[in-house]
């Protein structure tokens, strides 16, 4: 069978196939074993059959294949015009297989480029021949002789455009052709080629009927099907529609009318769309076509505003208003601006005379939104509102009426201050003249009015910054006064509660700050000063005034200079011999500027300088010298030293590190009490180095000393603690991991040592420092798996108790222990401790004696404390049982409130998973929610003399957890237990903590609720 009948018969079955054949025809004609000629010749008989039109499309489709398949090259110039020639020729009896047709002409173009006679040849043919497209009911035939158009606008404009001006009716057919087509495909492509003649071609006499043909499809409604294959959205043709609506602007008197009229829809999908439609022809048409529709524009829109029905459609009107000014603005005359304001600025007017009204608030955003498109929009404003707004303010007592214009007022400097950073050099010198009756109001406000007059105080206050952030505005002195007014407000401004805007006055003078930053050194900086004594007397309440001060230090402009006088105050307060509580409420200001704050940086690291300048005096002053420093003060300087340090290269780290280590050494050998008490410095600052900074054998002493004072018995709970944390985190970043063992072993602290000195508490607390160090490191396996078998076992031990609640601290986050101090922190520990010790804790559970079986639930439940709920699902069956009976342990409160939390987590991800247990879990949340248990409760703390009481917290975390059955489990499962559950909880709605009433009418609504649903009285 010849190639031309096999590809007949695969056609319909295989178009893979088919395609195969086609390509072995082309490589026919590469190699010249065929000849066109014979190609052609060998369709005859197909292409003529008049019976069988689906016959004559796959031929004409074979065609496109072979050509689509051929090389460039192969065919000759002339071969290539006898076959346009030929395949067009069909066109005009035939229109079987046009897509086909479409399909052959552009790989023929692809094989070499036709000249200006054969694009508009064809482009001719098409239009003439196939016209109205929406006749060939298939998507495939369609979208080839749209993609066929399309190639010819984009690579043949000129010859196109030149056969639209010597064919009078060819725009008029150009538009009629598109017609009725409705698939996203192909109005995605014809949105994009009609821009072509929209936007070069002269269709001044066709202008009404190109825009309707791509209008009629506003507004796009398309929803794309589940997983459509194309990735069509409805927003990539709502671009590219919106883009022919804007693409010429002879379109303004039909695309004016119709969105306006549209924009009265009670859509708001469809208003959006018209006010994103509105913007884009503003952007595109020219400035002189705006100028007829601006006012009509204004009319429209300003209703969107002064009457909001949504947010984003006030605030897309209120763009759509810039930009109509910022056009108007372009056009070197200024009566079409002044034309299109003049309306707006009168009406604005009016509803400032009623303020405060929404009106009045709207026409602020109005003038704020219109004075950014432009200095000369700006200026107007300016001549056009501020003397009217002076006037109602001058006129009018009413501290409401006042706020309101001050507001107004404050929006429009607000749209000074943007402008003046787009366009710096902005003229402000009408704004310049209202600046001395602004600031009179605002002071006078912010000095005199009521403190009761919060909003009032508050929008003058934020006028105040706004006027010292306009460039040039206010002169010199003008600043000044502002300042220390501000600075008054917060340093003098005792009224307490509700009245109290010092929180704001403090903001204020920080922006006021970044934009006059000398007049805030030489006002408020020495103002605060004076409030801030060396030694307060007894009842002097400073911390206020020290905290106002330390957020200064937000803004980067007199960061220096606010730190600086912290430093300076804090020598002179311990040189006067302050009390402690003043020394740690300045070190705690330091502690904030430096954390809160914005120091100087160079590529991103804060300056090395700042440790030599106010960290190093701190530690020679607190922690070198014996003074007898609080332990709450070195932790602070230990803070305020890893702040500026961990951030520093490993060469300024080792030049610190080398200067303190001789005096640090020395604490570090032996048990004496200035090593214990400067634990928390060197805490932070020894998680501030890198590992690279601490050599080998300083690690091994360091080790060695913090296990000699972890053992002690001497140690309170909070040196403990220190001793603990720095241990794990000398082992987790300093240790090297090859050597870990014999370092702990050296160091006495090997794990399993510990473990077995089974009667020194403070043995099983440094094994579980070690492990949690070695755990978050993650590399060394093998030992890590060992030690933590090691702590499993110690649970069987009489003592088990105090290893069981270490386990929480296995897991338990620690700001010591992270990345940014340079610890080595592996992405699956958690999950490690879960694979390895919760199935063997579910066993032992399962089989333990009463006595034990409390040691394996508090540390079961210390381990899924800190796991998230992704690791948990799997082994949900096993651990809710063992869930369960913690629930059961009232003598320990933190380990039922764990438990709370996952059953809460599993109740909101996997409720079937609670189905089987709901009558067991419902009862425990009972009992788990009111404050004491039942009498004849028994509990494992048999050393317990007191009756044990749930907390609180258990007792608002169990109602949330039982409001959430009623919503989550299926119906048949709870109804039976709701008259039960409903009963019981009217004790907690008369419980002592708000909190717990709260959640109880919470959860009591809930299972009401179900006798809704279930159709059951109660």
């Amino acid at each position: 069978m010849s190639d031309i009948q096999l590809y007949l018969l695969e056609a319909d079955k295989n178009a893979q196939e088919a395609r195969r054949i086609a390509a072995q025809s082309a490589s026919h004609l590469q190699n010249k074993t065929l000849k066109l000629i014979d190609l052609v010749t060998s369709l005859e008989p197909y292409l003529n059959n008049k019976e069988d039109g689906s016959l004559r499309a796959k031929s004409v489709a074979y065609v496109a294949d072979v050509l689509t398949a051929l090389p460039p090259k192969v065919l000759s110039l002339q071969e290539r015009r006898l076959l346009c020639d030929f395949l067009l020729g069909r066109l005009e009896g035939d229109v079987e297989g046009v897509g086909a047709t479409a399909r052959a002409l552009i790989a023929l173009e692809t094989l070499g480029k036709w000249d200006s006679e054969t694009a508009q040849g064809v482009m001719r043919s098409f239009i003439d021949h196939t016209n109205p497209l929406r006749q060939f009911k298939l998507q495939t035939e369609r979208h080839a002789i749209i993609q066929l158009v399309d190639m010819l606008l984009a690579k043949y404009r000129d010859p196109i455009r030149k056969l639209n001006e010597d064919q009078s009716d060819f725009t008029a057919n150009f538009i009629l052709y598109w017609e009725g087509e409705k698939d996203p495909r192909n109005l995605m492509i014809i949105f994009s080629l009609l821009q072509v003649p929209m936007t070069e071609w002269d269709i001044s006499s066709n202008a009404q009927d190109l825009f309707d043909s791509v209008f009629n499809y506003f507004p796009i409604t398309f929803k794309p099907p589940p997983d459509d294959p194309y990735g069509i959205t409805a927003q990539d043709l709502k671009d590219r529609l919106r883009a022919c609506i804007a693409a010429n602007s002879d379109f303004a008197p039909y695309a004016f009318p119709q969105l306006l009229d549209k924009l009265d829809s009670t859509s708001m999908n469809t208003k959006r769309d018209v006010l994103v439609a509105i913007q884009a022809c503003v952007t595109e048409y020219e400035a002189k076509t705006i100028n007829l529709y601006s006012v009509t524009l204004w009319d429209a829109l300003k209703f969107e505003v002064l009457n909001v029905q949504e947010e984003d459609l006030a605030e897309e009107s209120l763009k759509a208003l810039s930009m109509i000014g910022g056009k108007l603005a372009e056009l070197p005359e200024g009566g079409p601006l002044n034309a299109y304001l003049r309306p707006i600025i009168k009406e604005c007017n009016e509803h400032l005379e009623d303020a405060p009204t929404k009106q009045s608030e709207a026409a602020g955003r109005i003038l704020q939104a219109l004075a950014i498109s432009g200095p000369a929009v700006a200026d107007r404003i300016v001549k056009g509102i501020l003397p009217v707004l002076f006037a109602l303010y001058h006129a009018s007592e009413s501290i409401t009426k006042r706020r309101g214009l001050l507001e107004v007022f404050t929006q429009i400097v607000g749209a000074f201050v943007k402008l003046s950073q787009l366009l710096p050099g902005t003229n402000i010198t009408t704004l310049q003249a209202f600046a001395k009756d602004a600031e009179d109001a605002m002071i006078h406000a912010l000095a005199k009015a009521p403190k009761s007059e919060v909003s009032f105080r508050l929008s003058s206050l934020t006028g105040l910054s706004q006027l010292v952030a306009a460039p040039g505005v206010l002169t010199d002195k003008q600043v000044e006064r502002a300042v220390d007014t501000v600075t008054d407000v917060v340093l003098h401004d005792s009224s307490g509660g509700h009245g109290d805007i010092r929180a704001q006055a403090v903001q204020a003078l920080a922006s006021i700050a970044h934009n006059a930053p000398q007049a805030v050194r030489d006002r408020t900086i020495p103002a605060f000063m004076v409030m801030l004594p060396d030694s307060p007397d007894e009842g002097d309440v400073v911390t206020v005034t020290l905290e106002a001060f330390a957020q200064l230090a937000t803004e980067r402009q007199v960061f220096d200079t606010v730190v600086l006088r912290l430093k300076n105050k804090l020598r002179a307060a311990k040189h006067q011999g302050a009390p402690a509580s003043y020394l740690r409420a300045l070190l705690l200001a330091m502690l904030y500027a430096f954390t809160m704050g914005s120091p100087m940086q160079e590529d991103g690291v804060i300056l090395s300088s700042y440790y030599k300048d106010y960290a190093q005096p701190l530690v020679n002053d607190f922690v070198r010298s014996d003074t007898g420093a609080a332990a709450s003060e070195l932790e602070i300087v230990g803070r305020i030293c890893n702040i500026i340090l961990r951030a520093q290269g490993v060469h300024m780290q080792a030049t610190v590190f080398h200067e303190d280590r001789e005096w640090m050494s020395e604490d570090m050998t032996g048990d004496s009490d200035s090593n214990t008490a400067r634990g928390p410095f060197m805490l932070y600052y020894y998680a501030s180095l890198r590992p690279e900074v601490v050599e080998a054998e300083q690690i091994v002493n360091m080790l060695q000393s913090q296990a000699k004072q972890a053992l002690r018995d001497r140690q309170t709970t909070q040196e403990s603690v220190t001793t603990l944390r720095l241990i794990s985190l000398v082992v987790n970043k300093f240790v090297s991991p090859k050597a870990v063992q014999a370092s702990l072993q050296e160091a006495n602290i090997e794990v399993e040592r510990l473990c077995n000195e089974a009667s020194a508490a403070q043995a099983i607390h440094v094994a579980f420092a070690v492990v949690k160090g070695l755990l978050i490191q993650g590399k060394s396996g093998s030992l890590t798996t060992k030690y933590l078998n090691s702590l499993f076992d110690h649970l069987t031990i009489t003592t088990g108790m105090t290893a069981a609640h270490l386990f929480a601290t296995l897991l338990a986050p620690d700001d010591i222990l992270t990345k940014a101090n340079h610890c080595q922190i592996s992405g699956l520990y958690k999950q490690k401790v879960f694979g390895q010790l919760v199935p063997k804790l579910t066993a032992a559970i399962r089989t333990a004696d009463a006595g034990k079986k409390a040691h394996y639930l508090v540390a079961l439940s210390g381990i899924l404390k800190w796991q998230p709920y992704s690791i948990l699902a799997a082994s949900l069956p096993e651990l809710i049982p063992a869930l369960l009976q913690t629930l059961d342990l009232y003598a320990d409160q933190s380990i039922k409130a764990s438990a709370l939390t996952v059953f809460e987590s599993i109740a909101m991800h996997d409720p079937d998973a609670l189905s089987t247990h709901a009558a067991s879990l419902i009862a425990r949340l009972l009992k788990c929610c009111i404050a004491s248990p039942p009498r004849g409760t028994t509990t494992p703390a048999s050393s317990s003399t007191t009756t044990p009481t749930n907390f609180p917290s258990v007792r608002a975390k169990s109602l949330q957890c039982l409001a959430l059955l009623p919503k989550q489990l299926k119906l048949e499962i709870v109804v039976p237990f709701r008259r039960q559950v409903v009963k019981q909880l009217m004790g907690c709605l008369d419980d002592g903590k708000r909190v717990v009433r709260l959640k109880a009418v919470q959860c009591r609504t809930a299972w009401l609720s179900l006798e809704e649903e279930g159709g059951e009285e109660d």
